[in-house]
């Protein structure tokens, strides 16, 4: 079987078996797994070649990429030429495979990938399975991915729960790609409208649900403290925090949709068949950590440029001699850095819900379908 690839003009993709592409699959692997990685040749070659499905892609008449498929599911030998590799032929040879498993009847395929290529895999749809391992010397990890549509997953959760078969028999209707095309809008559109009611003036401190309060010290000595003449500093305060967070919140729009992008087929099973908040928690685990590195800069540098740090370290320091502010707010950076984090995915969260509740507003057809569906 031959075809173009859109993505990587001048490639076409050839399956057979190992009569057929042996000899051009064969000069692959000797190149890169004998030559490139130092395998033994004797280890290289199996009895399995014989009994599996090979893919050879083929630029200019000379193969550049290979991958077989085993009778058991396994998919292996993955091999790409040195000077072809980073133009997505890798994937598309994996793509063909995990078809050809599919059109067979498989509902899962296995793979032992090297270590260093475990995010190739991951941006597949694979995870991985069980514990790290060596093997010829070189670190590996048994990764697997479900070939099951992730309609069919959501309507027999649906089923499950004792929805109408109607309502399931919708879901089974709606293509894997058109599920993911759904989900990856819907992340999009979430992350794009958080990013965008936030990163404002007035994203933060004119929204009751996002305004960053005082600290829980502060606001407990609050009292005392205005009774003292300090009250302008206090609302001073509150207002340059919040401005901090809407100069910090746009930066959070490319790691958000970079999440997207890394969406793996078992994460769309996690939000398509979780609670309503399963996208919500898919951004905040994906990207809590780097956002919190990303924000601090931008937040300590309008901290400074505030005079913000001074104001809260003068209101703070009484606060503590009362033992009212807790450690974690001792820090006027990480302080709204936090909080803005937890305003960023409560918008997310409402914009979830929204589209839950009414998908067609979203503006799109395959999210009508497939969220409309799942009401």
């Amino acid at each position: 079987m031959n075809c173009n690839d859109d993505d990587t003009p001048g490639i076409a993709l050839q399956t057979g078996n190992w009569a057929q592409l042996g000899e051009a699959a064969g000069a692959l692997r000797l190149a890169v797994f004998v030559r490139e990685q130092g395998i033994p040749a004797a280890l290289e070659y199996d009895a399995w070649d014989a009994r599996s499905m090979h893919c050879v892609a083929w630029c200019d008449g000379e193969p550049v990429a290979t991958g077989r498929l085993l009778p058991d599911g396994h998919i292996g030998r993955m091999a790409v030429r040195a000077d072809q590799r980073g133009r997505g032929i890798g994937r598309r040879v994996l793509q063909t495979l995990m078809a050809l498993a599919r059109q067979r009847g498989d509902t899962s395929v296995e793979l032992s990938a090297q270590s260093r290529v475990e995010g190739f895999y991951r941006a597949q749809g694979f995870e991985p399975v069980g514990e790290p391992y060596e093997e010829i010397g070189i670190p590996h990890l048994k990764m697997r991915r479900s070939l099951l549509a992730l309609a069919a997953w959501a309507g027999a959760t649906i089923a499950t729960g004792g929805a109408s078969p109607a309502r399931a028999a919708a879901l089974d209707a709606v293509s894997n790609a058109d599920a993911i095309g759904a989900l990856r809008a819907t992340l999009e559109r979430g992350a794009g409208q958080a990013v965008a009611a936030l990163g404002r003036p007035g994203g933060f401190l004119d929204d009751p649900k996002a305004r960053i309060p005082l600290p829980d010290g502060l606001r407990q000595a609050e009292g005392l403290l205005r009774a003292t003449g300090r009250g302008r500093e206090l609302d001073e305060l509150v207002a340059s925090m919040n401005r901090a967070a809407e100069q910090a919140v746009p930066q959070a729009r490319q790691l958000l949709l970079a999440a997207v992008k890394s969406m793996s087929v078992a994460d769309a099973k996690s939000i398509l068949t979780g609670g309503e908040d399963s996208v919500t928690q898919f951004f905040q685990s994906r990207t809590q950590a780097p956002l919190v590195e990303r924000f601090l800069p931008i937040v300590t540098q309008q901290v400074s440029r505030l005079g913000l740090a001074k104001r809260y370290n003068a209101l703070a320091g009484q606060a503590s001699k009362l033992g009212l502010l807790k450690a974690r707010d001792a820090s006027v950076e990480r302080y709204v850095t936090t909080r803005a984090l937890d305003g960023l995915y409560l918008m997310i969260a409402e914009e979830e819900r929204a589209i839950r509740r009414d998908p067609l507003k979203a503006g799109s057809k395959v999210i009508e379908r497939v969220f409309g569906a799942l009401r």
